[in-house]
């Protein structure tokens, strides 16, 4: 008798896998390819699905490029939060993890950096991709204002400008990222890690007096001085 042949049954992926997996396959494409891995047909050919199924699930390419830049940012933001927070360290310590998280070597990768180049090249032309930036980027300086308030609520640093310091802490760490992933041999981590620290301890003696809130007047000094004026 003739044994039955077995035919695997078919399972239809929800639509929110079909979308991480379109992520993950464009993911890939950057990563290996660069500005051409943005064709729909290497996608598709690498997610193993028709271009017709592309279009099912994102309105257009920018669309799909927009969620693989958003999906990318906010997981490499939460590995580096995730290995800085440690509620049994100082803020000043935490600071300290998160810049070596910073610049981990996975944070370093030159196909990641390759994959940024090219979500930096069309934030000027895509709405949506510029609205991914605006929104990744205001989530990162969030998290660097909460680990600059924690160490100005430890009493570590003076009452700062949180959104004027945090950007220019994010400024700085951003600097250093580019060159190393650009010039690896001018330079290293420890380096840039090093005066990221020096930075930080200077804002802590006061040494951006811009970043400094100014102290506020107690109420009879506010009448003296109006009476003097």
């Amino acid at each position: 008798m003739a044994t039955k042949r077995h035919v695997p049954k078919f399972h239809r992926a929800t639509p929110a896998v079909r979308r991480e997996a379109l992520v993950s396959a464009t993911l890939q494409c950057l990563k290996q390819f660069g500005h051409e891995g943005v064709s729909v047909r290497r996608i598709s050919a690498a997610a193993g699905v028709s271009i017709g199924l592309i279009n099912h699930h994102f309105p257009s390419k920018s669309g799909l490029i927009a969620e693989t830049y958003e999906t990318l940012a906010l997981a490499l933001q939460d590995s580096i939060r995730s290995q800085a927070e440690n509620k049994e360290i100082s803020p000043r310590d935490r600071l300290s993890n998160f810049f070596r998280a910073s610049f981990a070597p996975e944070i370093l990768d030159p196909q990641v950096f390759n994959v940024w180049l090219v979500f930096w090249s069309m934030v000027a032309h895509s709405p949506e991709i510029r609205a991914v930036h605006n929104s990744t980027y205001g989530k990162y300086r969030s998290v660097l204002e909460s680990f600059l308030g924690q160490l100005v609520d430890s009493g570590a640093a003076p009452p700062l400008k949180l959104r004027n310091a945090a950007i220019s802490l994010s400024a700085l760490l951003d600097g250093f990222w580019i060159e190393l992933s650009l010039s690896p041999t001018v330079f290293k981590p420890r380096d840039a890690i090093a005066h990221c620290e020096d930075w930080v301890n200077a804002l802590c003696s006061g040494a951006f007096p811009g970043l400094v809130l100014a102290p506020k007047a107690k109420k009879g000094e506010a009448g003296s001085k109006r009476r003097k004026l």
